[in-house]
């Protein structure tokens, strides 16, 4: 059985944009989809820090209003949650994905609460 991966606390952490299909698709890698000219790893990786988005050079006040535009429009094709045997899928709207990875480091803080 193989174990599902963690992902950081970043929604464009592994991903690449495509914007003419308002996709962000998932690459299982370090890329940051923020990076669309070409691919990119994560830069807090490689300064060897944990990828996260709240603390991210990218995160600012403009790009709050990005994800506030995206959020709706944007689809997100996260590999873990491509529904099994499924030939093609509709993906996550990007606010759902938000939703998902914020609902789900919420239930590890607890599970490592429970095991302190």
């Amino acid at each position: 059985m193989s174990k599902e991966k963690e992902r950081p606390a970043c929604p464009f952490y592994g991903f690449h944009i495509a914007p003419k299909y308002n996709a962000m698709v998932d690459q299982e890698g370090n890329q940051c989809a923020l990076m669309m000219d070409s691919y990119s790893p994560c830069k807090m990786e490689i300064q060897g820090l944990e990828p996260c988005w709240n603390i991210c050079s990218f995160y600012s006040s403009n790009s709050i209003e990005i994800v506030k535009d995206i959020e709706h429009k944007l689809r997100v094709f996260p590999r873990e949650l491509h529904p099994p045997k499924a030939r093609e899928w509709e993906g996550i709207a990007f606010k759902d994905w938000m939703k998902y990875l914020e609902d789900k480091r919420f239930e590890i803080r607890k599970i490592e609460k429970l095991n302190n």
